[in-house]
């Protein structure tokens, strides 16, 4: 049979080409096309935004347990689809940190905050109580941070100085895993202490009370918080020298004044054994402290080489609002009268010692080595 063309009725002008009474049918492929490429893309969107945030958080657990496994403090690790930003880790660690994130599976890239903005962060170590000091992000920031260091405090106290500023950063290392190493290495170890963290510098400062001391705080401390730069800038006290044998005191009058340069070498003597080791006592009361009671066992001993000494003991009390019990001049009397007792107890005759309690003193100072007494060769 010979093809025949014929009108195609559901097209208004157009023909087609029929081989007997069977039409020829056109596929309509651009329709079919466009389909091909929105609905695949439209269902790959729907797949990824629905559980980003579950990917996100499970990622972000996965990295934080591969630090903790690795050994490397961290403040977490956040995600932004399967980038990640590592938080808290110590300058020196920081390459370790990266290799051991971009190794957990399904991480594409892990990078660190920007350098740089990052708020000063310092722990002093007075032997009774832990001061910290600095400016955090959050109120939460700062509980988890007197947390830790109340977690390794062992009877000492916790001085909170820190102070929140929303938006503040920690140095680069510091969180709560390295507050508690911190705290933790400096325990035990007498002398007035401060660990300071400042970009990727440690600082230690202060006084101890030799030099097997000094190398225990820097061997420590580097052991406990590494990856940091390590400045020691702790002195050590000078001896205190064995007091000389005082002068015999004229026929008649036993326990004769001290003339002036015995008076000086004591006062000299005093003050170095007092910078070393302070009288100190503890928060809101007159009751020394331990470090407080050796030392004054140690001012009792050069008293009694030099038995015609008078003395005046000033006691102070540390800037602040107190408990409500005493006023400042009432505690720092207490605390004088407290270390006078002491000497007396001792031997020291009483009508050669005079006390007064002079409050927060000319200088007001909030820092627990304030609550002290100072003591004057008169």
């Amino acid at each position: 049979m010979t093809p025949v063309r014929t009108a195609n009725p559901t097209c208004e002008g157009t023909v087609s080409e029929s081989t007997g009474d069977r039409p020829a049918i056109r596929t309509p492929w651009l329709p079919l096309g466009a389909a091909a490429l929105i609905v695949p893309t439209v269902l790959a969107g729907i797949t990824l935004a629905w559980p980003r945030p579950q990917i996100e958080a499970h990622l972000g657990q996965r990295a934080a347990e591969a630090l903790s496994a690795a050994g490397i403090a961290s403040s977490g690790v956040e995600f932004s689809g399967r980038d990640a930003t590592i938080v808290g880790v110590a300058p020196g660690l920081q390459e370790q940190a990266q290799t051991v994130v971009e190794e957990v599976t399904g991480v594409r890239v892990a990078g660190f905050l920007p350098t740089g903005g990052a708020a000063p962060f310092g722990l002093t170590e007075t032997g009774d109580s832990i001061v910290l000091t600095g400016t955090v992000g959050s109120e939460e920031e700062r509980s988890r941070l007197v947390s830790a260091a109340a977690a390794q405090a062992g009877g000492r106290s916790i001085d909170d100085e820190l102070t929140v500023q929303p938006g503040a950063r920690l140095p680069d290392g510091i969180n709560p895993t390295t507050v508690t190493a911190i705290a933790a290495a400096l325990a035990g170890i007498p002398g007035e202490i401060t660990v300071s963290v400042s970009g990727p510098t440690l600082t230690l400062s202060g006084q101890v009370a030799d030099e097997a001391a000094r190398s225990a705080v820097a061997q420590r401390i580097g052991a406990a918080v590494p990856g940091f730069t390590l400045d020691d800038r702790l002195t050590v006290a000078a001896p205190v020298p064995t007091a000389p044998t005082a002068p015999a005191p004229a026929p008649g009058a036993p326990g004769a004044d001290l003339d002036p340069a015995t008076k000086q070498t004591l006062q000299t003597q005093l003050s170095e054994l007092l910078a070393a080791t302070p009288i100190s006592f503890g928060p809101n009361s007159p009751q020394l402290t331990p470090q407080g009671g050796a030392a004054v066992a140690r001012v009792l001993d050069l008293l009694r080489a030099a038995p015609g000494a008078r003395i005046q003991i000033d006691g102070y009390v540390a800037a602040g609002p107190g408990d409500g019990r005493m006023t400042a001049e009432e505690l720092s009397t207490a605390r004088a009268a407290t270390v006078r007792d002491a000497l007396v107890a001792g031997g020291i005759p009483a009508d050669r010692i005079t006390i007064r309690g002079l409050g927060e003193g000319t200088n007001p100072i909030p820092s627990p080595s304030a609550r002290r007494v100072e003591i004057t060769v008169v």
